[in-house]
């Protein structure tokens, strides 16, 4: 089902109104046209992209779907699991972006494979290709994280490790091991720069990292999980979210708001910084302050904070007790909790989501002029084209933070917005607990393949030929 025009004037709004800066036809907006697409009847809890024209979304249905992201189409559901879907892998292939399977996990304590076809002959097919259902694991899964071309890892109710194809490595018992560690673990991270290893979150105060050993006993490697040490310097508040910056550097944040960045190599802090420094009043805090981190270029730090979201430059200014300054922050962007964000580059555009049913953009309708060396677009430009400033340090530059501008909203979901994912020149997608899944697609673009078609249409049947005769 697709909406067209979706944008008509605007009622008049108060000037407190959040909403009092966006003008009311949304000119900044790309997002204009928007296609509903049916198949959950639950809440969505993931997106995970499959390749540029495909994406798979995890519901507590008990099901995942596999779409086609042009279109909007639905083209398998993966059925089986006896409880909801809590997280979905789609597994790279070595040599290529290729997806050849999915893995996907349940609070049915399962895990299953999933085969996929080539996109021409899997489109339009209702059948499901499960490979392996296993249970080794003994628990609940929450996430899913791809190591290598061939070793995947889950955390939950305990962590372990899996070939692509399903068969287990490895199952380190935590409730064996560990007699205070509180929780299922939510963030498994790959540590790049060291012995390869892996780092994971629960709501806990602690991190708590494992080596990953390798024995040629047999035919074939197999590896297993050799716990290294608790990471002690994170507050006393529980992990609430874990994210890779580079191949140097990771962070995690606290519930209420601290920040820490760390090191792969000394698996040390490098620095802390907390997100409710300039929160004009903590009483209006929300139980978790972070929900979500993004890393962007290796250097930037989105990061929610309540109801609103800050940005950093992990090297970027400090205060007088060394605490990173945001570059930007807006702290009332919405009217509740910020349940989800995302900065997409190529528009210069950061997409928040919220418990508020609304999606918004954020941005500066200002683009900085750019001379032929700068048309190779760099991550630091579009964050310049972001906040509408430069950030040489020789530029005369605005005070610090900027204060994004509300760019655009979307409001189609009836109840809380979980996650987005950006397309590429698909659009959007969005999904929440009403069970919708929608693509927002960019509404110029759309029109003029409209009339393209339409031209065409017109061509074959000789309509335009014989008007012009």
């Amino acid at each position: 089902m697709t909406f067209r025009n979706l944008f008509r004037k605007r009622p008049d709004t108060k000037v407190e109104d959040i909403h009092h800066d966006i003008q009311d036809d949304q000119p900044y907006n790309p997002y204009t046209e928007a296609r509903l697409l049916v198949g959950h009847t639950d809440s969505v809890n993931q997106i995970a992209k499959i390749d540029e024209k495909r994406f798979v979304t995890a519901s507590n249905d008990k099901t995942a779907v596999v779409w086609d992201s042009e279109t909007g189409h639905r083209l398998c559901v993966l059925s089986g699991h006896e409880g909801p879907v809590t997280c979905v892998l789609p597994l790279k292939d070595d040599s290529s972006t290729e997806c050849s399977s999915v893995m996907t996990a349940s609070t049915d304590m399962t895990i299953r494979v999933w085969e996929l076809n080539s996109r021409e002959s899997f489109e339009g097919l209702e059948e499901q290709f499960c490979k392996r259902v296993v249970t080794e694991h003994n628990g609940v899964v929450h996430c899913l994280v791809q190591l290598n071309s061939e070793l995947v890892c889950s955390g939950g109710t305990n962590l372990c490790l899996w070939n692509k194809s399903g068969e287990l490595h490895h199952i380190f018992d935590r409730q064996s091991f560990f007699k205070d560690e509180r929780g299922p673990i939510h963030s498994v991270l790959k540590l790049d720069n060291r012995n390869f290893g892996v780092v994971t979150a629960s709501h806990y105060h602690r991190l708590s990292v494992y080596d990953i050993n390798t024995s040629v006993a047999t035919e074939t490697n197999r590896f297993s999980l050799q716990f290294v040490s608790y990471l002690e310097e994170c507050g006393e508040e529980p992990i609430s979210c874990l994210v890779s910056i580079s191949g140097n550097l990771f962070a995690s944040a606290a519930h209420k708001g601290g920040v820490v960045l760390w090191s792969t190599n000394s698996l040390r802090p490098v620095k802390l910084f907390n997100c409710t420094a300039q929160q004009p009043s903590r009483s209006l805090l929300t139980s978790v302050v972070i929900k979500q981190i993004q890393a962007v270029g290796e250097r930037y730090l989105f990061v929610t904070v309540a109801n609103g979201f800050e940005v950093y430059d992990v090297i970027g200014q400090e205060d007088g007790q060394g605490r990173l300054k945001p570059l930007a922050s807006h702290l009332n962007a919405h009217d509740c909790a910020i349940t989800y964000l995302e900065f997409v580059e190529s528009r210069s555009l950061l997409v928040t989501a919220a418990e508020d049913n609304a999606i918004r953009l954020w941005g500066s309708p200002n683009k900085l002029p750019r001379g032929t060396a700068d048309v190779n677009t760099s991550y630091k430009a579009n964050i310049e084209d972001f906040l509408g400033i430069d950030l040489n340090p020789k530029s005369k530059k605005k005070p610090l933070p900027i204060v994004p501008k509300l760019l655009g909203e979307m409001n189609l979901h009836s109840k809380h917005v979980i996650v987005t994912k950006y397309l590429g020149k698909y659009g959007l997608a969005t999904a929440g607990l009403d069970g919708m899944v929608v693509i927002w697609k960019d509404g110029d673009e759309e029109r003029d393949k409209s009339d393209i078609l339409v031209q065409r249409l017109l061509t074959h049947s000789g309509f335009l030929s014989c008007e012009a005769t």
